[in-house]
């Protein structure tokens, strides 16, 4: 199987946004250029003059303008041809938002099913480094993508994405826990606290949901009903829905969508299920299970939890990586001999072409990074 670059660039887009871009360029250009002594990019053969040409973004941006090819007279020369391993030429973001923002289908040990796309052009660039040149591109990429992914501007945009994409809010709760992690620990105690919050939560957000002329035809239905059935004798629930009348019957005449309906109407439904009997306490118990939904969801999906997921996959997997397995050519392909090896993930087999050196400065660069988050 012919050996690649191919995870030095996953790495890299795994914690890449726009702003990466325009610092990287110059930086990538540079240290590719030193490390295979200090050579410029040869400057590709300018086409024939005239012939206007746009070049397709692997990535799928749009193409830069259309310019002369050859320029035209009294014009500059063309700009030689970018460098296949800058960012602009790669699909960073899109890589980034693939990875970071839970886009990955992991395996059951947290490898992934595919890596993200990377241009042929970049991987043959890469290659053509060598392997010290290769650990040494590892290196010089994935410390100026930590520095840039840790800034305030990444953490915030990436912050706005998973409040939008999954109502994460990060309310400063410490210690929450969802029903089923309390199912785990057998603590019925907390079990008990997080359904109560969950069904007065449900109460509230049902009342909202409903139309207002729903609403309002529900509560003159259940009112009628209430006192019919406070009307019979013997009753052990007359006393109550003796309560509930008391609290239905000044809002009697208020429209559907008045907000002292909305939220007495809430508190008669929540005591005839049995919970809260107060507005304070209803509505406080709602909110509580609101903050706590939203803070298990950003504790789960904010970008220090993600990259503490993607950095313990890789330091799992890349030490247990076969670099002597053995491969064979079938149907066109190329294959692992064994079967097991053919089995496994992304990330191994992107280990696996990468090679042990860039592989080791990859695994570096990933347990410092780790050990600080």
């Amino acid at each position: 199987m012919k050996r690649q670059i191919a995870l030095g660039l996953a790495l890299a887009m795994v914690v890449a946004s726009t702003p990466v871009d325009a610092q990287l360029r110059g930086l990538i250009r540079k240290k590719a250029g030193e490390i295979v002594g200090g050579k410029k990019p040869e400057p590709a053969p300018a086409p024939p003059p005239a012939t206007t040409t746009t070049t397709p973004r692997p990535d799928g941006a749009d193409p830069a303008p259309a310019t002369p090819a050859g320029g035209t007279a009294g014009s500059s020369p063309a700009t030689p041809a970018a460098s296949p391993l800058e960012t602009s030429e790669l699909p960073v973001r899109r890589s980034a938002d693939h990875v970071l923002r839970g886009r990955v289908n992991a395996r059951d040990n947290g490898d992934w099913d595919q890596l993200p796309a990377i241009p042929p052009a970049a991987v043959a660039a890469a290659y053509g480094l060598g392997e010290a040149a290769q650990a040494a591109l590892v290196e010089t990429v994935g410390a100026a993508l930590k520095t840039l992914v840790m800034s305030p501007a990444f953490v915030a945009e990436h912050n706005k994405y998973i409040q939008t994409e999954h109502r994460a809010a990060d309310h400063g709760l410490k210690g929450v826990i969802g029903l089923e992690e309390a199912m785990k620990k057998a603590d019925v105690k907390a079990m008990e606290a997080i359904q109560a919050r969950e069904v007065a939560a449900i109460t509230v957000d049902q009342v909202r949901a409903m139309p207002a002329e729903m609403r309002k035809s529900s509560f003159t239905q259940q009112l009628a009903d209430w006192k019919a059935n406070a009307a019979k004798p013997k009753r052990s629930d007359q006393a109550r829905l003796q309560k509930m009348i008391a609290l239905a019957q000044p809002i009697e005449s208020l429209p559907g969508n008045d907000e002292k309906f909305v939220r007495t109407y809430a508190v008669i439904l929540s005591i005839d299920s049995g919970g809260p009997d107060t507005e304070a306490a209803l509505f406080a118990l709602a909110e509580r299970a609101t903050m706590e939904r939203e803070q298990l969801a950003y504790d789960a999906h904010n970008l220090k939890a993600q990259l503490k997921r993607q950095l313990t996959t890789f330091v799992a997997i890349a030490p247990k990586v076969n670099f002597k397995a053995p491969t064979v050519e079938k149907n066109g392909q190329t294959v692992f001999v064994n079967a097991a090896d053919e089995r496994q993930g992304a990330l191994w087999k992107a280990c696996f072409r990468a090679g042990p050196g860039p592989t080791a400065a990859a695994l570096k660069l990933a347990r410092a990074w780790l050990a600080e988050l």
